[in-house]
């Protein structure tokens, strides 16, 4: 089941300021300064509150200004989010697993510093330059170490959606368990997510569910910190044994 996108008025509670601050006098129209409008707006108060409408009206302007840059707000949308992927990390380190692993935190922290921005990740075809400089490092690092190259292939989706989804997941939380105030107390959040998981798995049945219920602590320990690193060495895992079973090359390219 799709999670439910929390409200407007949800977002702002959890964020930054309800509004953007405008400086519209100063501010002249073209296709840079509009996506850097639309994403003020994203990070004070989420995806969901951009409109052509709402992004025009911070330069003094009706919306039909703004169709002469972009043909819609989904266009808009994804060009703010192909500017937040200009910023990704190239990925580095001693070898294609500390690169696997660096990439994956680092892009996670960034899409997680602009609220919900990373639900617009899934389905959206790239066009960073940036974001192809990061996988074909990712690529070129995995196969010349011998993970196979359509496993390597796979796996940059796969990084993709776990991250993407990992952020997204957390927005949800923070949104649902936070405050009128906009208080964000991850200790509050992550004790009433799991008292609703604890009190899911207290209504169900021990024989049919033995392990469910012997095991309920172990599934609800851990940080979002402690989870994100499993998923991401379990992946590396799984690519190392697959390097590892592939006969010794020749020398060959393997391109």
């Amino acid at each position: 089941m799709a999670p439910q996108k929390p409200s407007g008025r949800t977002a702002r509670s959890a964020g930054s300021p309800a509004r953007v601050s405008a400086r519209r006098r100063h501010r002249t129209l073209s296709r840079n300064a509009i996506v850097q409008v639309a994403l003020q707006i994203i990070d004070a108060e989420g995806v969901d509150e951009v409109s052509m409408r709402r992004v025009a009206a911070e330069f003094d302007t009706g919306p039909a200004s703004l169709y002469a840059y972009f043909d819609n707000k989904d266009a808009l949308l994804h060009a703010v989010l192909d500017q937040v992927l200009d910023q990704m990390p190239i990925p580095d380190g001693e070898d294609w697993k500390s690169m696997v692993r660096n990439y994956a935190h680092t892009s996670r922290a960034l899409l997680a510093s602009h609220t919900d921005l990373a639900r617009l990740t899934f389905a959206h075809i790239p066009s960073s330059l940036r974001m192809f400089d990061a996988a074909e490092a990712l690529l070129k690092g995995m196969i010349e170490s011998g993970v196979p190259p359509h496993s390597a292939a796979w796996a940059l989706d796969a990084i993709s959606l776990y991250v993407a989804s990992t952020v997204y997941d957390a927005y949800l939380k923070r949104t649902r368990f936070s405050d009128d105030s906009g208080r964000d107390p991850e200790e509050l959040r992550a004790a009433q997510f799991l008292a609703g998981v604890g009190q899911a798995f207290a209504s169900t049945s021990p024989t049919r569910f033995p392990y469910l219920i012997k095991h309920a602590d172990a599934l609800m320990a851990g940080t979002q910190d402690d989870r994100f690193t499993f998923g991401i060495d379990a992946l590396i895992a799984g690519l190392a044994a697959q390097a590892e079973s592939v006969p010794e090359r020749s020398g060959k390219s393997v391109m």
